[in-house]
């Protein structure tokens, strides 16, 4: 896999959440059997637009060469999938998201991989 498909991918996945947060938090939330008032409404739309902006960010720059900005943009992916993945498999175990959180689980842990492998294991051959 190229780090600018990851990049890619990553970051239209980060918009199509973003954008569904931000424009219709309590349609997406109902999608994960989660319920909240005005105050959790408002919290998934700063959500989403935390990821419109990360989505945006890993779109513009998916075409990084420099090995130093790549391990490092890799690196702070993986921050941020490893502590999603961290809430994700919280909000499983307590039973505070339905089936479908499943799903967030594996968005999170499979983004973490990779997000490691490019930071720490992958090598480009030269």
């Amino acid at each position: 896999m190229r780090f600018s498909f990851l990049l890619l991918f990553a970051g239209l996945l980060a918009l199509v959440f973003g954008v569904g947060f931000f424009v219709w938090p309590a349609q997406l939330l109902s999608v994960y059997d989660a319920t909240t008032g005005p105050v959790g409404y408002l919290m998934a739309r700063f959500f989403g637009a935390a990821l419109i902006q990360v989505g945006m960010v890993f779109f513009l720059i998916r075409d990084v060469q420099e090995p130093a900005l790549v391990r490092a943009i890799a690196r702070g992916g993986m921050v941020g999938s490893l502590a999603g993945l961290i809430v994700a498999v919280s909000a499983q175990r307590q039973d505070l998201v339905n089936a479908v959180g499943w799903s967030t689980i594996l968005i999170y842990g499979l983004l973490s991989v990779v997000f490691v492998w490019f930071g720490y294991g992958h090598r480009r051959q030269s």
